[in-house]
């Protein structure tokens, strides 16, 4: 008795047969077009979703102008998929070298700071000017009359504190032997009661500054002009001449009375050569927005001034500022054009050549031709010398019978498509082989004459003389070729 068949073998045709008819019915059509779109719906959803990123950024004391525009900043760089968190530091510098060490990813800094090579500029912002401030009851109306007095430049660490310390050594004024530096911070000012207060504060920030307001209307400093832009400017290419606007700081009374002259630098955006280039592009998108602008209330920075970095550019910023270059410059245009003559030169020379290629090889005769007129040519030089060289004849004749047999089997093998030339080219060398025949016979006439005129057997010296005349082409070339019958006697 035979085993039962396995489960699955009884079960296997009639699973296959239900699939078959499953797709062959219209609701598998209906599904697959439902999984089509879902997965276009969900590939649509993921390219259109903005993955976002984390940076760190610093900004200087937390008190200050540029963490106010950090703040603004982070705001709005939430908008554009930018998620900002700002780490306190002491100051540009300090903020320049937790770049340098990768602490942060981003810093407002005061320019004209030096950086390694790990340093790269986003983006210039806005000038920010240096305030000196003085007491009211001082009797500090210029830089020479700091000597003797008590100066908070700025805490270490500072921009603020090294552009300072290079304007009083322009005076001569060189801290703890002209003059008492104070060391306090923003904080400290606003607890100090009146006779703590330092007599004289530098301080750096763009228009107009929360320090310097709470210091010039509510502990009673004032600003004392610094007209050095120009003399700086020589010694540091980041410093130019600026001013303090009459009233920026109050209307009643005014604050200042007049424009203030002083000096000036850009604050600029750096960042790590290691962060991301799409961070940074997102971080100039948030810069450019018009909402940051007006939180921030700083203008419109100058494009120009992309030009005039005080660090190599960041690669995210270079792309950022070709963002609206045509795909194709003129340049590019150029390249193209000459790529396309030389490629329709070439087309042109590649079809030339193909041409000639297949007219030599469809027609194939140019070879046969040429050798035939060749033998005609030898042909007429025989005739025209003094007496006929029967062995040339006779080579000439089988020749030109080799190179009619070689035609006859190129064309056998379709390498001569063109009858019409293979029948001139047979014409041609009829009339060759009908020319040489004529000066054979003539030869052979001539010998035969020669038989008679001797009184001998005619074919015993027809047979003797046509040897003597072949002898060479048997020597040179052996062949072998039959005397030709005597011709009968009429």
């Amino acid at each position: 008795m035979l085993a039962p068949a396995p489960r699955f073998a009884l079960q296997g045709p009639g699973v296959l047969a239900s699939f078959r008819r499953f797709f062959d019915s219209p609701r598998a059509l209906v599904l697959a077009a439902i999984a089509a779109l879902a997965f276009a719906a969900v590939s649509l959803f993921l390219a259109r979703r903005e993955d976002r990123i984390a940076i760190r950024l610093a900004a200087g004391d937390a008190r200050g102008r540029r963490a106010e525009i950090a703040e603004a900043l982070a705001d709005e760089a939430r908008n554009h998929g930018l998620d900002v968190t700002i780490v306190p530091s002491e100051g540009s510098e300090d903020s320049r070298e937790m770049v340098e060490r990768r602490e942060v990813d981003v810093a407002l800094v005061q320019g004209g700071l030096d950086g390694n090579d790990d340093v790269r500029e986003v983006a210039p912002l806005v000038l920010e000017v240096l305030h000196l401030l003085v007491r009211g009851d001082s009797n500090v109306w210029a830089l020479e009359d700091l000597r003797g007095q008590r100066v908070m430049l700025a805490p270490p660490g500072s921009g603020t504190r090294r552009l300072s310390l290079a304007l009083t050594e322009l005076a001569g004024l060189h801290p703890g032997h002209d003059y008492t530096e104070v060391a306090m911070t923003y904080a400290d000012l606003d607890e100090a009661s009146a006779s703590e207060l330092p007599d004289a504060i530098f301080h750096i920030s763009t228009l107009p500054s929360p320090n310097a307001r709470r210091l010039l209307i509510g502990r009673g400093y004032r600003l004392v002009p610094l007209p050095f832009g120009e003399a700086m400017s020589l010694r540091d290419v980041a410093v130019t001449a600026g001013a303090i606007p009459a009233y920026a700081y109050d209307a009643a009374p005014a604050t200042p009375r007049e424009d203030v002259p002083t000096l000036a630098t850009r604050m600029i955006a750096i960042a790590s050569r290691s962060t991301r280039a799409e961070a940074v592009r997102r971080l100039l998108e948030a810069l450019e927005s018009e909402r940051f602008l007006r939180r921030a209330n700083l203008p419109r920075p100058d494009p120009a001034l992309f030009l005039q970095p005080e660090f190599p550019l960041h690669p995210g910023t270079i792309g950022w500022m070709h963002r609206d270059d045509p795909l194709f410059t003129s340049d590019d245009v150029q390249g193209i054009e000459s790529l396309r003559s030389f490629i329709v030169s070439l087309i042109v020379a590649f079809v030339l050549l193909y041409r000639w290629w297949r007219t030599r090889r469809l027609h194939g005769l140019d070879t046969y031709l040429a050798d035939a007129a060749r033998i005609d040519r030898d042909a007429m030089l025989v005739e025209d010398a003094a007496s006929l060289d029967l062995p040339r004849m006779l080579s000439l004749r089988s020749e030109l019978g080799r190179v009619k047999t070689s035609a006859l089997a190129a064309f056998s093998r379709g390498e001569i498509h063109s009858e019409e030339l293979l029948s001139s080219f047979l014409v041609h060398c009829a009339d060759v082989r009908q020319h040489l025949d004529r000066m054979i016979l003539s030869e052979r006439e001539r010998m035969q004459k020669v038989a008679r005129g001797r009184g001998e057997a005619e074919a015993d010296v027809m047979r003797t003389l046509w040897a003597e005349a072949l002898q060479e082409e048997h020597d040179d070339k052996e062949v072998v070729v039959r005397a030709p019958k005597p011709a009968e006697k009429s």
